[in-house]
């Protein structure tokens, strides 16, 4: 079932670390999560939550703990999945994903996702002038994005909260490359 999500990966497509194990310690030091949930790959949330997450608008209802057994990998509360791909870089786009423009003559490419339909990172060319396009050199602005290594924070919808820049600062710090975020509502990866 499509959930709402922050999502932070690292801003080099391609990297991850050895094992998952690396960022759970690492988002653990940092206190973004805490323990890990009965599901495989999910993560309760941690006690510095709020102190890296900006809520934006209105005071949202902050919830948690899972209302139902079932909850888990839904909306419905606050917590993480973290996943790896396996052997290559994803796009991850929604229903509500703009439709980018190339880098180069910055025409609109109305044809994206009939480029990346299974997600596989290819590089094509722009229909207009040429140039080679891959997802990961565009402007998704923030509602779309390319990585092996996710950390989804089930539960925030898009253009709600902003991450403050103490949390890049820490993630950086924890795991020695630059990160990045932006929204989706789809159903993650599975976990590695």
């Amino acid at each position: 079932m499509p959930a709402p999500r922050l999502v932070l990966t690292p801003r080099l497509p391609d990297w991850t670390p050895d094992n998952a194990g690396i960022i759970v310690r690492a988002l653990q030091d940092i206190q973004l999560v805490d323990d890990s949930l009965p599901v495989s790959g999910y993560y309760s949330a941690g006690s510095a939550f709020l102190d890296y997450l900006s809520f934006l608008g209105c005071a949202p209802t902050v919830v948690f703990e899972p209302p139902a057994s079932n909850s888990i990998g839904s909306g419905d509360f606050y917590h993480f999945q973290i996943a790896i791909t396996p052997a290559h870089s994803v796009l991850r786009s929604d229903g509500f994903s703009y439709t980018p423009k190339c880098p180069a003559c910055k025409e609109a490419l109305p044809s994206w996702r009939e480029w990346w339909p299974d997600q596989k990172v290819s590089e094509h060319s722009c229909p207009t002038c040429g140039a080679p396009v891959s997802p990961e050199k565009l402007n998704w602005r923030r509602r779309a994005g390319c990585g092996r290594l996710f950390i989804d924070v089930l539960g925030i919808h898009a253009e709600t909260v902003k991450p403050v820049p103490l949390l890049f600062e820490r993630l950086e710090q924890a795991t020695g490359t630059a990160w990045q975020y932006f929204f989706v509502e789809d159903d993650g990866l599975s976990s590695s």
